[in-house]
Formats: C-alpha cells, sequence, structure tokens
C-alpha cells in the first residue's frame, strides 16, 4: 500500500496543486462528476485488489489492503487541496498511512 500510494503522489507535483483545488470544486458542486469520482475510486480499488490476489495475498488481506489505500489517497488528496496547506502530496500520504498503521495497531476486535 505505501509504495502504491507513493508512485501515485509522482502524479502530484506543487505545481498541479492549483488546477487540482479548482477540479475539486467543480465535482463538488456537480453530483454526476461526484458519482463519477466514487465510481472510479471502486474501479481503482477492485484493480489493485485483484493485483494483490495475484500476487498470492489472500481475499480479505487483498481487499482490505485496497480499500484502505484508497481511503488514504481520498483524504491525502483532501488535505493536499486545502488552503494553505504546503506539504507535498508524497509527504501527506506518508503522514496518513503512519496514522492508519498507528490507529490498526492499537485497535481491538469486538
Amino acid at each position: 500500500m505505501a509504495a502504491s500510494l507513493q508512485s501515485a503522489a509522482a502524479f502530484f507535483p506543487d505545481e498541479r496543486r492549483s488546477s487540482s483545488r479548482t477540479r475539486q470544486t467543480v465535482i463538488e458542486q456537480n453530483p454526476a462528476l461526484q458519482e463519477r469520482e466514487r465510481h472510479k475510486r471502486g474501479a481503482l480499488s477492485e484493480t489493485m485488489g485483484q493485483a494483490l490476489r495475484a500476487r498470492g495475498v489472500m481475499e480479505l488481506a487483498a481487499t482490505l489492503a485496497a480499500e484502505s489505500a484508497i481511503t488514504v489517497f481520498g483524504v491525502s488528496f483532501a488535505q493536499w487541496i486545502s488552503e494553505g496547506e504546503l506539504r507535498s502530496f508524497a509527504d501527506i500520504c506518508a503522514d496518513v498511512f503512519r496514522e492508519l498503521v498507528s490507529l490498526t495497531g492499537t485497535a481491538t476486535s469486538p
């Protein structure tokens, strides 16, 4: 997951932050575009899960890893485009991923 997030960060250099903010504003104002974004993230999660399964990762672990990676990406992207944010997308992804690992390391079973 961490490696895939770092690879994705290459597509979000600081020069794209302003246009990404504008794009997100347009999406937030259009329900059809919001649905399209959800569909794209779902498809990406499914593709990631399939790739993990092809590498021998068990079904549940592959699904959890893929869904978690998409969640980390989404949270990171929202932080990256927030007004006043100066950290790189890669740094934000790393911070959000560490937070997820920290949370799951302290989680207890129901």
